[in-house]
């Protein structure tokens, strides 16, 4: 008998909350709760990752330019409200001169070489959308340093979280493996084949594609609502939702065309 009485409390209490929650209102169904989860939150929707999420462009105008995603969601995009505007254009050795900036990210090989499997190249006043760089990255692209003042460093000389994520854990890791540091490279072209790079320490870096490869090449040039058309895919940072339309701190078009193909004068 106890042990009876004592089932029947412990199956109460298992359904009772079940049957609370089932009397209560879902969130889903009150469209304010749901309407306020979209509006003027950070982030947005969840549909827009802080990550990124890709896009179509469906409309361009001179002041708006609307992106529809893989899910069929549209959304509006004023110019006010991109915080960083960039474009992609596809391109080519040919199309650099002595005047032009390089960026690669690639495999250190030693020596000063690089191995990418893609580049980007800046022109004119573009230019100034990077400065000369020569640099080691740590897989979570952290720049690899000499001293560091943080409290790890200074507390433990050989600095076991660094050394993890530099050449391993334990044991030594071979060229390639994700514990080897990435090159970052910027630099003006000195010559195109091969492609070498003038960088910091008046030195020279040498861009090598990957074995049997070769690495593409983008233009990258500073965005403008003229430079949108039906079609072109897109890259967004989103970073708020408002009623009138998406807030990205970043929008990146890719063209399928060149550059100079775009806009003649620009040659």
């Amino acid at each position: 008998m106890r042990k009876s009485r004592s089932f029947l409390v412990r199956s109460l209490m298992l359904y009772l909350p079940c049957a609370v929650l089932l009397g209560m209102p879902s969130h889903a169904q009150d469209p304010q709760f749901a309407f306020d989860q979209v509006v003027g939150q950070p982030r947005g929707l969840p549909q827009l990752p802080p990550q990124g999420a890709w896009g179509e462009v469906i409309n361009a105008t001179t002041r708006w330019v609307v992106i529809q995603n893989h899910s069929g969601q549209q959304y509006p995009i004023s110019v006010d409200d991109i915080d960083e505007f960039l474009v992609r254009w596809p391109s080519s050795l040919d199309l650099m001169g002595r005047g032009t900036l390089v960026e690669a990210v690639g495999r250190d090989l030693g020596s000063n070489v690089i191995e990418v499997g893609h580049i980007d190249h800046f022109e004119g006043a573009d230019r100034s959308l990077v400065a000369p760089t020569y640099n080691s990255l740590l897989p979570n692209n952290v720049v690899v340093t000499t001293v560091d003042p943080g409290f790890n460093r200074f507390m433990n000389a050989w600095d076991y979280g660094g050394q993890r994520m530099l050449y391993g854990w334990a044991y030594p890791v071979s060229p390639g493996i994700n514990g080897i540091p990435a090159l970052h490279v910027v630099g003006t072209v000195m010559q195109r084949d091969p492609l070498q790079l003038h960088i910091l320490g008046n030195n020279f870096a040498t861009v090598v594609p990957g074995e049997n490869e070769v690495f593409t090449i983008s233009q990258v040039t500073r965005g403008l609502m003229s430079h949108a058309r039906k079609g072109d895919y897109a890259f967004m940072l989103p970073r708020e939702i408002k009623p009138k339309g998406l807030t990205v701190s970043q929008l990146v078009l890719y063209k399928s065309v060149p550059y100079f193909q775009f806009n003649p004068s620009a040659r």
